[in-house]
């Protein structure tokens, strides 16, 4: 039976690859729509600290500001997080 730490321990890696992935998703839908940072921010009701913070995977969004960013970009969440997942693959 794995102990309590190596499972959060296991767990933080995977949710770290996660914020990372779904910020380098993030940028690369924001540049394909030819977008600025602050034209995105704008767009998606973010501080533009915030959007810096995401694109670099440093930052923990909440659930609305990732459906506004999807919005934003012109698709789903759920797309957002199948290319995020995907990006596992890479």
């Amino acid at each position: 039976m794995m102990k309590p730490i190596k499972r959060l321990k296991r767990f933080e890696r995977k949710f770290q690859w996660w914020q990372k992935n779904f910020g380098i998703v993030v940028r690369e839908l924001r540049l394909k729509a030819k977008l600025s940072q602050r034209e995105l921010a704008k767009r998606a009701n973010l501080s533009m600290s915030t959007l810096v913070s995401i694109e670099k995977g440093n930052a923990n969004p909440m659930l609305n500001s990732m459906e506004n960013l999807a919005i934003a970009l012109g698709t789903r969440l759920s797309h957002l997080f199948k290319l995020t997942q995907d990006r596992e693959r890479l």
